[in-house]
């Protein structure tokens, strides 16, 4: 494919390079395991890993705008294979970005600091314990498309401000989607149930001071439902919206974030709607970090029913060992209820977890 702008020619053409990373973590705790219990016949131990190959790279023309990919393969076998794959263009006028991409509410968060590096609370990349009712972990950052494909586009950083905002028309768009009518060309737009069209915006705002620096975000996703109208209703759906705020503040050796985020799930029953938020502290020791976190996850069980209820405690530290490498341990805390109190469902599970985060 040939590119131009007003007959600007790129100094060379794009060249990719790699980098990636690659988390290893052993796993040892305890949890609800009893006859009849939600981790009945569930190991005490084990190991988990996940990794990603990023193939990027950029070329700029004589006027100075820039042109660039970044294709992300999964270290393992995954329904997506290639997690993240996408172009983009930037210069003075912004950032404008084409391809399965997290959309800006999710990019220009700003929140609470993980305790322990790659783990974490909130969408953790490694949960051993069974978090089985309608919260699961808790999730704080507005994102109804995921990496489906969509365009973003970012405005420059003006007096410390930034806005963003990206439009998907399908959230089939993405490879690991399951969709009934998923397929090559334009999507079906009656899959019923599902979230399409969506806008996912924000803003954030980036301030150094004297000894440190504040960050605040405000990020909001709407979408709207497919089906015919029968069938929505019959389904029990409707067009779907989350908002989202935060912040983190670097003051010193001290990091400290706070989010929330509220989530209608897209169903239309009463009493149905889903919150979550976390607050954390990090505090860095020469080339240790240690640190504690809390996050909690509620969803609505219908008018009269109660709520299902996730709270996370986590502690840990992680230690920079090399360019690129670095040591992290900690213990997590989960308490899992049920609306119903089913012990199928519900869980208190301890994790002690030791791993190792490789960049490259």
């Amino acid at each position: 494919m040939l590119l131009t702008v007003n007959g600007a020619q790129a100094a060379e053409k794009i060249k990719l390079g790699l980098g990636g990373y690659f988390a290893a973590v052993a796993v040892a705790g305890s949890q609800s395991d009893g006859v009849g219990q939600s981790a009945a016949n569930t190991r005490n131990h084990g190991f988990a890993r996940e990794s990603e190959i990023f193939f990027r790279g950029e070329t700029t023309l004589d006027n100075g705008i820039s042109f660039g990919v970044d294709m992300q393969l999964e270290g393992e076998t995954s329904a997506d294979q290639i997690d993240e794959s996408y172009i983009y263009v930037q210069g003075t006028f912004g950032r404008v970005v084409y391809g399965q991409d997290d959309p800006a509410s999710d990019s220009m968060y700003y929140g609470s600091p993980a305790p322990i590096e790659g783990v974490g609370l909130v969408s953790p990349d490694f949960v051993s314990s069974v978090l089985a009712n309608g919260v699961a972990s808790p999730a704080v950052k507005s994102n109804i498309s995921g990496d489906a494909d969509k365009i973003t586009y970012f405005t420059p950083r003006m007096s410390g401000f930034q806005f963003g905002l990206s439009y998907t028309p399908d959230t089939c768009g993405a490879v690991a989607a399951a969709c009934a009518s998923d397929a090559v060309g334009l999507e079906s737009q009656i899959d019923t149930g599902q979230q399409s069209e969506a806008f996912e915006g924000a803003v954030n705002y980036v301030r150094a001071f004297k000894g440190g620096e504040i960050a605040l975000y405000a990020g909001m996703a709407t979408a709207n439902v497919e089906g015919t109208a029968a069938a929505v209703a019959a389904a029990g759906a409707e067009d779907q919206d989350q908002w989202g705020v935060g912040f983190t503040l670097v003051y010193g050796d001290i990091t400290f974030g706070a989010d929330y985020r509220e989530d209608n799930q897209g169903t239309s029953a009463a009493n149905t709607d889903r919150t979550d938020y976390s607050v954390g502290v990090n505090y860095v020791v020469g080339d240790w970090t240690v640190g504690m976190a809390y996050a909690h996850g509620e969803a609505e069980a219908g008018a009269g029913l109660g709520k299902d209820e996730t709270d996370g405690y986590q502690v840990g530290a992680y230690y920079a060992l090399g360019p690129g490498i670095t040591l992290t341990g900690g213990m997590t805390y989960w308490d899992v209820d049920d609306n119903l109190s089913a012990a199928a469902v519900e869980n208190e599970a301890k994790e002690f977890v030791i791993g190792t985060v490789l960049e490259f």
